[in-house]
């Protein structure tokens, strides 16, 4: 019986605080208004960690962290941008520094009938870019030395829509 009530805890406990989060559900926040991209996240374990919206310009962007720093499958933050209520115009970054979790998104990308359309390596980055009909996302790999020589690997997600041009505010 001990057993039992163990293995029951242990299963609501990380159903409770899991932050499971896939490719399609990032995907899917693009389309989304800023009220329901926090309320998903929230919902999804994730913290605001800033927060910045001009009314003069009508832009905002937000950004949420991992609140659960030993969870390695999922991203360690997704930053949100958006302007005014044109959906067409939300972007998204994600980032995480896991290969495994790296691996999975990407194969989820292409999955999702994703095709390469460029790719290029500069300076320690690489940069690979995917399309579908209707979105465009930059994958970028960065390479980064400390100064006692280690390297350590970065990589991210830019999800914007193929015909996003930028508002010129100025």
């Amino acid at each position: 019986m001990k057993h039992y009530i163990t293995a029951l805890l242990l299963f609501f406990f990380t159903l409770s605080f899991s932050q499971n989060i896939d490719f399609e559900d990032i995907l899917n926040i693009k389309t989304k208004n800023a009220s329901e991209v926090k309320e998903f996240l929230l919902n999804k374990n994730f913290k605001i960690a800033q927060e910045h919206y001009s009314k003069e310009m009508k832009f905002g962007d937000i950004l949420f962290l991992s609140q659960n720093k030993q969870d390695n499958e999922i991203p360690t933050s997704i930053a949100f941008y958006y302007e005014g209520n044109d959906l067409t115009k939300n972007r998204i970054n994600f980032e995480m520094n896991n290969q495994e979790v790296f691996d999975s998104y990407l194969n989820q990308l292409k999955e999702l009938n994703f095709k390469v359309v460029s790719s290029k390596t500069e300076k320690k980055i690489t940069i690979e870019s995917y399309k579908n009909e209707t979105t465009i996302i930059e994958v970028k790999i960065r390479f980064v030395e400390n100064h006692f020589g280690k390297q350590r690997t970065f990589y991210s997600f830019y999800i914007t829509d193929t015909n996003y041009t930028q508002t010129k505010y100025y």
